[in-house]
Order: C-alpha cells, then sequence, then structure tokens
C-alpha cells in the first residue's frame, strides 16, 4: 500500500512531513534546495547545478501538498520547487529511514553438515529471474554452488558475463588452477591452501570470483568456506581490542614474479564510512613483513592470531569437496576460501576461474529490480 503525507509544517530551516504509517521526516531547506529537481538534467538525470548555484541560507515562505501527493515548496528567491512524495519517502535521512536502506548480510558459521547454498545453471542463463535469484544469494549468503554446469572451460565466464564483463588481473581475464611445474602462485602447487582471500596486494581486491571444477579426481583437495563477516563478528565480542587494531592498522602484501610487482597496504578488517563491514582482506601467503610501530609490533600479532584462531576453527568452516561441472561463487572480499591438500599422483584436478567486480553484480541486481528507473 503507497504512503502518503497527511501533514506539513514548515521550521526555522526545515520542513516536516508526517505520512500515513506515522513516521515524520525532517527535510532542512538546505537539502531540498540542493535537491530540487531542477537542479537535474532531463535526460541524464545527472546534476546540472552545483552547490555554489543557490543560497544556502535560503528559506521556504510557502509550503503546499497536492492531491496527487506533490509538495510544491516557494522559496525567499522566488524559485520554485516541485517535490514527488514518494521521491522524497525514498530519500528521507531520519535514522530509522537510513538504517532501513542498509542492506543486512545474513552471516553463517560452519561444522558437520554445513553446506552453501545452491542455484542451478540452466536456471541462471536462461532468464532474469533465475539470475536474480542467484545474485540475491551471493548478496546476501555471499557464496553459492550452481549445480550442472556444462563440461566448457569457457561455461564460467560465460555465466559470469550474465552479470557484467570480467575483471583482468595480472593473471589475465580467466585462469586455470591446476598443479604445474614452476608455479608463481600457491593455488598452482598441490599444497594445502588455509582459508583466505583472492588479491589482496590489490588497491582494489576483485569482488566475486568464479571457480568451475571441470576434473575432480586427485584424492583430497576439498574446498573450505569460511564467512569473514561471521568471523569478524565473533572476534568483536570476543576481544574488541583485537577487533580495533585488526580494522586500523594496515597490514603490507605483495605478489611478485619475474614480470609483476603488486603491492597494496590496508587493514584486515575494512570498515564503510558508517563503521560497517565493508570488506575482509587476508592472504598469508601473500603478507609482507609487520611493518608498524614498534609498541603495537606484539599487541598487532596477538589480534592478529586471535582472528586467524577463529577463522580456523572447525566450528567456522564449510568443508565440501567440489564436484565436476559444479561452479563454486562467493564474494571474495568477505568470504574466506581455500582447499586442502591433494595428490596430483592419484589424478587430475582442474578449476576454471575468472571474477566479476561487486559494482556490477549490485548493479545488476538494482536493474533487474527496476531501482535503476527510480530517481
Amino acid at each position: 500500500m503507497a504512503l502518503t503525507i497527511t501533514a506539513h509544517e514548515t521550521l526555522d530551516d526545515a520542513i516536516q512531513l508526517t505520512w500515513s504509517d506515522g513516521r515524520e521526516s525532517r527535510f532542512h531547506h538546505v537539502w531540498l534546495r540542493d535537491n530540487c529537481p531542477t537542479s537535474r538534467h532531463a535526460e541524464t538525470w545527472e546534476r546540472v547545478d552545483d552547490v555554489l548555484a543557490y543560497d544556502p541560507e535560503a528559506r521556504a515562505i510557502e509550503v503546499a501538498l497536492s492531491a496527487a501527493g506533490e509538495v510544491s515548496v516557494t522559496w525567499n528567491d522566488g524559485h520554485r520547487s516541485c517535490f514527488d512524495g514518494d521521491w522524497l519517502r525514498r530519500h528521507c535521512y531520519c535514522e530509522a529511514a537510513r538504517r532501513e536502506r542498509c542492506l543486512a548480510p545474513v552471516t553463517w558459521a560452519g561444522g558437520p553438515g554445513a553446506g552453501p547454498p545452491r542455484a542451478a545453471h540452466d536456471a541462471i542463463m536462461e532468464s532474469d529471474a533465475g539470475l536474480l535469484g542467484f545474485l540475491e544469494i551471493l548478496r546476501d549468503r555471499g557464496c553459492c554452488v550452481v549445480d550442472g554446469m556444462p563440461d566448457d572451460p569457457k561455461a564460467g565466464e560465460a555465466l559470469a558475463k550474465r552479470i557484467a564483463y570480467l575483471r583482468e588481473t595480472n593473471f589475465g581475464v580467466d585462469f586455470t588452477v591446476v598443479s604445474k611445474p614452476n608455479p608463481n602462485n600457491n593455488a598452482y602447487t598441490a599444497l594445502e591452501l588455509p582459508a583466505h582471500t583472492d588479491l589482496a596486494n590489490r588497491e582494489m581486491p576483485p569482488g566475486v570470483q568464479f571457480l568451475h571444477c571441470l576434473v575432480s579426481e586427485a584424492p583430497g583437495g576439498e574446498s573450505v568456506l569460511v564467512d569473514g563477516f561471521h568471523a569478524v563478528e565473533v572476534l568483536r565480542e570476543k576481544d574488541p581490542a583485537a577487533f580495533e587494531l585488526l580494522s586500523s592498522v594496515p597490514f603490507d602484501y605483495r605478489f611478485h614474479d619475474t614480470e609483476w610487482d603488486v603491492r597494496w597496504r590496508a587493514p584486515v578488517i575494512g570498515l564503510d564510512a558508517d563503521g560497517a563491514l565493508r570488506e575482509i582482506r587476508y592472504n598469508n601467503a601473500l603478507r609482507e613483513p609487520l611493518n608498524v610501530s614498534p609498541e603495537l609490533v606484539k599487541p598487532v600479532y596477538r589480534a592478529l592470531r586471535a582472528l586467524v584462531a577463529v577463522i580456523r576453527d572447525p566450528a567456522n568452516e564449510v568443508r565440501f569437496r567440489l564436484a565436476a561441472g559444479e561452479m563454486l561463487v562467493f564474494h571474495n572480499r568477505r568470504v574466506l576460501h581455500g582447499r586442502a591438500a591433494f595428490d596430483p599422483n592419484g589424478g587430475a584436478r582442474e578449476l576454471h576461474g575468472c571474477y566479476v567486480d561487486i559494482d556490477e553484480m549490485m548493479s545488476r541486481i538494482r536493474v533487474l529490480g527496476g531501482e535503476n528507473l527510480l530517481a
């Protein structure tokens, strides 16, 4: 049921609206003047006026509400603005509205019997509804296994391209994970890979990772997943001091071989401007020597060990064997992934991988849901 405006009041520096559900929204005069619909291009929807184009002390001298739910404001400089009521509600910035707009990830632990959610390849490829359902799983849960993948090395890329273009890195647009001579990455050996995030050494690590299993004959090699957001919240509750250090002290990460030397420095726990979890950045294989003030060396090591202990706790791990014809897809800046060691002499093991960035995934969700058509 559409919400309507039931009352309005002009205050000294704001207009207060009351909605049919009882919520009160206060819109400051300067905010309304800045967001007047005339400040945007009618076709591009982008701003054409900047913050110096109007008086920041502008005052509303008349406010009227139409039967269609529009709020018209006449300003003391003679300008008139007309706001759609639905638009104002969507952009209300009271605390309750801001909380409602925050996406809340569904965090998870592990343990015996736990497994990732699943989706069907054909449903994703053949309908927008199937694609949207799959992307909503990734957005909310951070991982998904796609069943029924074709026996084609390019099938994973084709599915990823249903979202957007692929993210190219120093490993190429795509990569093949096999044990091979002269590896330049631990993934190209038969070693155990403890749970980690990929490319922590980059300013912006890739967002969504796709690992399509084509051959799974070698003994061992079970996949490991850990919800980094869950692990960090466990740490925050158990050891707030460790959480504080790992969210503020940067670590150095580096990948280098004969052709590349890519480095970045950032905290293990990344928070957004509102203090919410944005990313986990942890890859022990790429971790450089600790570079902090002397008095922080021991506390930082203690904090890192505390987090890694939570990550390695079997109660927080999901372990399963990825079979040929399945593809593991996960949010690389949230879900840590790894594998058990495997025996390359016991059979072949081959995965094909690629990346798509989070921006593109979130854009696709919004477009499929029609949000892109809302101002």
